[in-house]
């Protein structure tokens, strides 16, 4: 099962059928393509350093001793870019004002979809498949009262 976050635009209510929807797992499209996976996420300069990335790797594998490397900072950067890909995406839009309205597991973005739309139905809401996020994900960080690892209370 995978987890979908859903995130909600500035100002919009919960449930919001302007939702963005990222799928927090491993992405095999991100691997694969993750110059134009970026492209399509509109990370911009994510992908101009990945775009970087490969050049600076195709030019060191034409080198007769440091083929290799040219190969591993490629794999490096797509493997990167797959693993924490759906995290800087969540990341930028929570930059940007976004929310995160719910974490819902389930096997596919149709059923997630389903089970997040299913109170606005009913009006009951859907809690078998709602994941609990740590409280730093759903405040914004700059509110967080946090200093490094020890916490204070505001006041003191």
């Amino acid at each position: 099962m995978a987890t979908f976050l859903f995130l909600i635009p500035p100002g919009a209510k919960s449930q919001d059928e302007n939702a963005r929807i990222i799928r927090d797992r491993f992405s095999w499209i991100a691997f694969f393509v993750p110059f134009l996976w970026l492209l399509w996420h509109r990370a911009w300069l994510a992908a101009a350093l990945v775009f970087a990335l490969a050049a600076l790797g195709s030019a060191i594998s034409e080198h007769p001793v440091f083929g290799l490397s040219g190969l591993g900072i490629c794999l490096a950067t797509n493997l990167l870019v797959a693993l924490e890909g759906p995290t800087m995406i969540v990341a930028g839009l929570r930059r940007a004002g976004w929310t995160v309205d719910a974490a819902i597991a389930a096997d596919d973005r149709a059923t997630a979809e389903e089970i997040y739309y299913m109170d606005i139905r009913t009006g009951e809401p859907e809690t078998r498949h709602t994941v609990s996020l740590p409280a730093a994900e759903t405040s914004p960080r700059r509110h967080a009262p946090m200093l490094g690892l020890v916490g204070f209370k505001e006041g003191r």
